[in-house]
């Protein structure tokens, strides 16, 4: 397999634009859950942010939009990221604490190494597995603060949901990868964004139908409009557009370990504006997900990797 294309600095501007944007989304929900249920929230956020881009795309994609709807990978893309996102909200309301909700939902950082031999025909490199070890114990360490028993309790329901995520969030992942990399790699990705959008919206709807209801515009509290609006303009559509954006030069891999500094957005809006104490195994974690950030950034391509072992025996392309 050939080397793929270093990436440039604008990408990694890009995906540090998406890891923080993403980053504010944590606290953004928590204010807005304070007004609104957590499935009307989901579902008001997407589509609040689809019908914000549709009369632009009407107007200057419709030919862009209409061709990619004929893409199988656009729809993995948006189907997997919709399974992801409603079975956390589901899963984190079955009583699984939240140091084991953050370190489950994260388990995609373990999945998408071992799909991209597939989905991607990409290698397994030893230097990914060893930033994954690094990585996973960062948010173990931030998820526990040091306490094992933290990760005890909740239903088994709850904590199969949330694997499930993480297995839907690294399908999405590797599939954007694909799209953006080896199908098309001239895609549109303001198009692009725009359908994954709608197919997360109109999804999201349905599943708050089926398991809650929307409460009518006059009974929400102004201030959960507030925190909607913030959560729709940078953990949705800034955060979106530039990931899909850096996928283009990023590999999934790559993108894999770096997203996994979101989690540290949050503890510092914390300590800094709300002036909430965390104890030193969060910084601990916090300094080792930024260790395992450096390696994958750091560390050059290397055409030596373990995926050879997989193709030895017949697994993989």
């Amino acid at each position: 397999m050939e080397d793929r294309l270093v990436p440039t600095r604008s990408s990694y501007i890009l995906i540090s634009i998406a890891i923080l944007s993403w980053g504010l989304s944590t606290p953004f929900i928590e204010f807005g859950l304070k007004y609104l249920n957590p499935l009307p929230y989901l579902a008001y956020r997407f589509l609040l942010a689809t019908i914000i881009l549709t009369p632009f795309v009407l107007i200057n994609k419709r030919v862009e939009v209409t061709e990619l709807l004929q893409n199988k990978w656009v729809w993995f893309i948006g189907l997997s990221e919709t399974f992801g996102l409603t079975v956390q909200y589901l899963g984190q309301e079955q009583g699984v604490p939240s140091g084991l909700a953050a370190l489950l939902s994260l388990l995609f950082l373990l999945i998408v190494p071992f799909l991209s031999v597939w989905i991607l025909n990409e290698s397994l490199e030893l230097i990914h597995l060893i930033a994954v070890a690094i990585g996973l114990i960062g948010v173990l360490l931030i998820s526990t603060e040091g306490t094992l028993s933290n990760l005890t309790g909740g239903s088994t329901l709850g904590v199969g949901l949330l694997l499930s995520a993480a297995f839907g969030y690294a399908v999405y992942i590797t599939t954007t990868s694909r799209l953006t990399t080896i199908e098309k790699p001239d895609v549109d990705t303001f198009a692009l964004f725009y359908i994954v959008l709608s197919i997360i919206s109109v999804n999201t709807i349905i599943v708050t139908l089926i398991f809650d209801a929307f409460p009518s515009i006059q009974s929400i509290d102004n201030r959960a409009f507030l925190w909607l609006g913030l959560l729709t303009l940078f953990p949705t559509l800034v955060a979106f557009l530039a990931y899909f954006e850096a996928l283009k030069e990023i590999s999934a891999n790559s993108a894999s370990v770096l997203l996994l500094i979101q989690v540290i957005v949050p503890f510092i809006i914390d300590i800094v504006f709300l002036d909430r104490f965390y104890s030193l195994w969060v910084w601990f974690g916090s300094i080792i997900i930024l260790v395992a950030m450096v390696i994958v950034v750091s560390i050059p391509y290397r055409k030596n990797s373990i995926s050879t072992i997989f193709k030895r025996y017949g697994i993989g392309d």
